[in-house]
């Protein structure tokens, strides 16, 4: 039987919100900056927040130098963090801001990118399911015959789309969490996420087909 991906369903690579979740308690000592609330923030989330810039960036070192930047961020915000408000989606709104800053100040053509997806996002939905593809990204990026080719079809899509299918299918965020991000409602996330995996099957083509 075919493997196939659901483009409304996150990757399995996607970490078990319980996994990243505090309890109130806790998110209450990180707020406070306890040590050990500290150390247990940074075990957890410092790979996943490198991993999700690492892929939007496709670049190790300077994933590592937004990751930093990301992290000195997060311990200055720790301030005004509401203990009441979920870890996660607050973690990956200023990872994902933090990137899209240097997307912005670094390269002109992203802005053309963003611009260009934007008036695609304009454009009227006719309803049409998601299209469907054998494999996930990620099993492709396994895939020594085609990794590389995945990696750079990725990361050629523009901002607003690599965005949304990194936060979705990596992450396991939910439409709702990365509207709230990316001053989006849900529908238009929903939209987005459908042309990206669209868009990442089109600049595949055959290296898809082949899987």
């Amino acid at each position: 039987m075919e493997s196939r991906i659901d483009p409304g369903a996150p990757s399995e690579l996607a970490a078990d919100p319980a996994l990243l979740e505090f309890t109130d308690e806790e998110r209450a000592a990180l707020a406070a900056r306890a040590p050990d609330a500290l150390e247990r923030f940074y075990e957890l989330y410092f790979d996943r927040v490198y991993g999700f810039v690492r892929r939007l960036l496709h670049d190790d070192h300077l994933a590592e130098d937004v990751t930093q930047d990301i992290f000195m961020h997060l311990c200055r915000a720790l301030e005004g963090y509401d203990p009441r408000r979920p870890l996660r989606p607050w973690v990956f709104t200023i990872a994902t801001n933090k990137v899209r800053d240097h997307w912005r100040s670094r390269r002109h053509r992203d802005s053309l990118r963003e611009v260009s997806a934007t008036v695609a996002e304009g454009a009227d939905y006719d309803g049409t399911p998601a299209v469907e593809s054998r494999r996930g990204p990620d099993e492709l990026l396994e895939s020594g015959e085609v990794g590389d080719q995945v990696a750079a079809a990725i990361d050629s899509l523009p901002e607003i789309m690599k965005t949304t299918l990194v936060l979705r299918y990596y992450e396991g965020l939910s439409f709702a969490e990365i509207g709230a991000m990316v001053d989006r409602n849900e529908t238009a996330v929903r939209k987005r996420y459908s042309r990206a995996m669209e868009e990442l099957r089109r600049r595949l083509g055959s290296a898809i087909e082949n899987q």
